[in-house]
């Protein structure tokens, strides 16, 4: 069987909520997947990275490889939007993950937290590089006024980099670790979106654009627009699938964060119930979230 090598890195914010991306991966995968956890020492404990590990080793289809990221050296590095959006030094994660990746791993997919999968992440993780070092979507999401903050053309398709595959051997014979933080240095007035708006500016002409439906932005599209069914959906902004008012969504793309959690049954039940709770509670599809609580 072959290996899938999947980079996430997580926080304190995110640490309970990593699991239904990590289980959507597994409960649909026809190979072996290896999930390096980059992290922040004073951000995950001993205790939280060996409950991920328990939970990816439990389903016989996984690995978790911790790999600890000392982010001092971006200290004053831009880690904040217009809007004071926190991202966390985290961020830059997959930046460097060529340098802190074992020898043998030569091509890894990177996934933000607040996504789920709703098929075989062969299909993506099997997409060629053709010569490029990163395989991204657009996001149609971004303005005129972020492209020429960054002085890219008018043109430009901006990717978002909450789903990279990352062709890690060419990474490493064209930079270094040393280099990548010199350019983020210089750049850094402009990043306004840090990770994201560095790979779109330094590296343009050197990422190849894919469907969106590899990185579908939830809060973005009409379900009904959809021509097909997304593998990755990703519930970008300052909302999440585990909020209290998601109506921002089109009830859809939350019935695919519920399926995760019910197909998981005793072990997310009481997450689920409560989920389901604060959605009625906001008004979010009363009669539909009955439904659901009668099937716990």
């Amino acid at each position: 069987m072959n290996v899938i090598n999947i980079l996430v890195s997580v926080n304190k914010e995110f640490f309970n909520h990593i699991e239904e991306l990590i289980y959507s991966i597994l409960y649909y995968s026809s190979e072996q997947i290896h999930f390096y956890l980059m992290y922040q020492e004073n951000e995950l404990t001993q205790t939280e990275i060996t409950k991920i590990s328990q939970f990816v080793e439990n389903t016989n289809k996984g690995k978790l490889i911790p790999i600890k990221f000392d982010a001092k050296f971006l200290n004053g590095m831009p880690i904040t939007d217009d809007e004071g959006k926190f991202f966390g030094l985290e961020s830059y994660s997959r930046l460097f993950c060529a340098f802190k990746l074992p020898k043998e791993v030569d091509k890894i997919l990177y996934l933000d937290a607040d996504m789920i999968c709703t098929g075989d992440i062969k299909e993506l993780y099997s997409i060629s590089f053709d010569g490029k070092t990163w395989v991204a979507c657009q996001d149609k999401g971004i303005s005129q006024k972020d492209l020429d903050r960054l002085g890219l053309p008018k043109d430009y398709k901006y990717i978002n980099s909450g789903m990279l595959l990352i062709n890690v051997k060419k990474l490493k014979q064209d930079y270094t670790k040393e280099k990548i933080f010199k350019l983020i240095a210089e750049n850094k007035k402009v990043l306004l979106y840090p990770d994201q708006d560095f790979i779109n500016k330094v590296f343009i002409g050197d990422i190849k654009i894919i469907p969106n439906k590899y990185n579908l932005i939830a809060k973005d599209v009409k379900y009904k627009s959809l021509k097909e069914k997304p593998l990755i959906i990703h519930y970008a902004g300052s909302v999440k699938p585990w909020d209290e008012n998601v109506s921002r969504f089109d009830k859809e793309f939350i019935d695919y964060y519920y399926e995760i959690l019910r197909i998981q049954k005793n072990e997310k039940s009481e997450k689920l119930k409560n989920i389901l709770k604060k959605h009625k509670i906001y008004g979010y599809r009363k009669e539909d979230v009955d439904n659901s609580i009668k099937l716990l």
